[in-house]
């Protein structure tokens, strides 16, 4: 069997073989076991258990509160994650490299597909793997050659490319050469330990807070007291002291299992109920636009938290 063979269901539809689907993600880490490649994409610890691929699509519905899953398969000194129907792999590649190097490969026949490689916290290269031509990072042409080698076509004007049959599969060969390791169908299917992630938990910048209908940023912790004003939560556990905290410019951090930390855990998982209900037609109505609003508000809270919480750039010079 070749290695193009090897990798069909990178690239495969329904009714075309074995498939992971349209949208997937993979993203290696060097050198990290399993709980600590969890615990770099926002892993939960007491959402931790043994799944198999379909196990992890069957929790997508209402009352398990739509969450995203990762599985992790130990390959020599590489851990790969697998997020079915997920992408925060390929935004998180340089925050999940810290101290070691990880690469990522997104498949998302919706929006853009995603190669990415970081060292260290830097991302090297990052591109589209149907518009190759086009990279950026701190040095985009670091894996040109291994482009090339793997099938890639990176002139811009080439009229006879077509990057666009098999870019899945031509990322994961990509992999291979900077990885020596590949997952096979079986292995990312089968038994793998897994978690819920919530990036949030990461140590990822966050959005600056925003506010619908207002145009631009807007000040966070004000943010933030408007909306616990307004829904009745300014008494919730750690959040006060927490904007205390920052104010004196004193870091905070808020772990997954903290009182401040299960409370936006919950904040989350409602707002995300809300907005993947509406396309369930099960779960659809058993939300009230009340709840919803209160839902979708509960999810600005978080964003607004997060970015009050972040500590301020360090002024360069």
């Amino acid at each position: 069997m070749t290695v193009a063979d090897d990798l069909a269901w990178a690239d495969a539809f329904p009714g075309q073989g074995p498939t992971l689907g349209e949208i997937f993600c993979l993203t290696f880490i060097r050198g990290v076991d399993g709980p600590e490649a969890l615990r770099r994409l926002g892993g939960l610890p007491d959402t931790t258990a043994t799944r198999t691929w379909s196990d992890i699509g069957d929790l997508h519905n209402f009352d398990d509160g739509y969450p995203e899953v990762a599985s992790v398969l130990p390959l020599g000194t590489w851990t790969v994650v697998f997020e079915p129907n997920g992408f925060n792999g390929s935004h998180l590649t340089p925050v999940v490299s810290r101290g070691t190097e990880a690469v990522s490969v997104l498949r998302h026949d919706y929006a853009s597909p995603t190669f990415a490689y970081a060292v260290d916290g830097e991302l090297i290269t990052h591109f589209d793997p149907t518009f190759p031509a086009y990279r950026h990072g701190a040095d985009p042409d670091r894996l040109l050659s291994r482009m090339h080698d793997v099938g890639f076509t990176t002139t811009e004007d080439d009229e006879d490319a077509d990057n666009f049959t098999g870019d899945t599969g031509r990322s994961l060969r990509l992999i291979e050469q900077l990885t020596g390791v590949l997952p096979t169908f079986e292995a990312l299917t089968g038994p793998l330990t897994s978690a819920h992630i919530e990036p949030w938990f990461t140590e990822a910048p966050k959005q600056p807070a925003g506010r619908p209908g207002h145009d631009g940023p807007v000040d966070a912790a004000t943010e933030v007291r408007r909306l616990t004003n307004l829904h009745g939560l300014t008494d919730t556990p750690g959040l006060a002291d927490a904007l205390a905290a920052v104010e004196r410019g004193e870091p905070v951090t808020v772990t997954p299992d903290s009182p401040l930390g299960r409370h936006v855990r919950i904040w989350l998982t409602e707002s995300r109920r809300a907005s993947w209900s509406l396309n369930d037609h099960g779960g659809r109505h058993r939300m009230t636009e009340p709840e919803r609003r209160r839902a979708f508000d509960l999810g600005w809270l978080v964003r607004a938290l997060g970015a009050a919480l972040q500590p301020e750039p360090t002024p360069a010079g």
